[in-house]
């Protein structure tokens, strides 16, 4: 393990993680609503599956990471 690995998470940092990953998953669902929407309305283009499924993948792990975070005692 790591000498960071080691350190307890202060609240200040705990918190301060917390407002970064929940201000970074309304910044990927506000740049996937248009890739949706064009998705349903129009013909399929990779562009817009491509981006709706890194999209996906990027919330799944900010919500594994408040997940694990709110485990770390």
């Amino acid at each position: 393990m790591t000498q960071r690995e080691l350190q307890p998470t202060t609240e200040d940092h705990s918190r301060s993680i917390k407002v970064g990953t929940w201000m970074s998953q309304v910044a990927v669902v506000l740049v996937m609503i248009p890739s949706a929407y064009r998705l349903v309305n129009e013909p399929l283009h990779w562009g817009d599956a491509a981006m709706l499924l890194v999209g996906t993948g990027l919330v799944a792990f900010h919500i594994a990471r408040l997940v694990r975070l709110h485990r770390v005692p």
